[in-house]
């Protein structure tokens, strides 16, 4: 594996995300510095969702990026090859089970939640300047707070425990692979790989949009990260805030 990366770790801090803006705000960070906590008091999600970890347990971690490379307008192809990462990394302990992703930000293991991604964007004029990528990945948990609605971690699946720096320096490096694709601007092949990851792609599923629940099937996501739905042959396109996917 490839060592071109820095690993700051800390016990405890409200955020990885948090702790890698701060930073960022006082001096440069390099590209492929993590951050990485063993607990986090203030674990987000997408809105107002919360990450839940016991402490030691999980991966906590922030990525900084500086894509410089990439159009603002394209910036969803950071989560494209974040998630694609994750998979890859997942496949290598992970058998037997379909690891896909569920728009937009969450990787699964069958109907299980085993990974989130939350991205904060720094773009200044029409230059892409950094991106912070949090990644909270369940490895060691057992046991989960019954208000969340599906989780799953890699304990749970494979009935032993991981080695967590040994799995962090994995998706690093399974992280580095597709940036890389992201640079040589092999979109092409990214957005295939992405289509084959992505959760009920091509396949009728159940929505609720507006509190209507309605019967589509995903075609894809766009460039600007909007899900693509058809529905009695036409195609809608939706953002997080507007619909939700009924799975049982």
């Amino acid at each position: 594996m490839s060592q071109d990366y820095k690993i700051l770790h800390s016990y405890s801090v409200g955020s990885t995300n948090d702790l890698a803006e701060a930073t960022l705000s006082r001096e440069a960070v390099d590209e492929f510095t993590v951050f990485f906590a063993d607990y986090q008091t203030n674990g987000k999600g997408i809105g107002h969702n919360i990450w839940e970890s016991n402490m030691g347990e999980n991966l906590l971690i922030s990525i900084v990026l500086h894509p410089v490379f990439l159009n603002p307008a394209d910036q969803f192809m950071i989560n494209k090859i974040v998630s694609l990462g994750v998979c890859k990394c997942l496949d290598k302990y992970i058998t037997g089970q379909r690891i896909t992703i569920k728009w937009p930000n969450d990787v699964w293991v069958g109907f299980g939640k085993i990974a989130g991604i939350l991205s904060r964007n720094l773009i200044m004029g029409n230059r892409f300047e950094t991106c912070i990528v949090g990644i909270g990945l369940n490895i060691n948990q057992q046991n989960f707070s019954p208000e969340i609605p599906n989780p799953v971690s890699m304990y749970q699946i494979a009935h032993r425990a991981f080695d967590r720096n040994e799995v962090l320096k994995q998706l690093i490096d399974d992280v580095k692979h597709f940036y890389s694709l992201l640079k040589k601007n092999l979109i092409e092949a990214i957005n295939q790989y992405y289509l084959e990851r992505l959760l009920f792609y091509n396949t009728s599923a159940t929505f609720i949009a507006d509190d209507q629940e309605f019967t589509g099937i995903i075609k894809g996501v766009d460039e600007f990260g909007l899900l693509l739905v058809e529905v009695e042959e036409n195609v809608r396109r939706y953002n997080i805030k507007d619909i939700s996917l009924k799975v049982h």
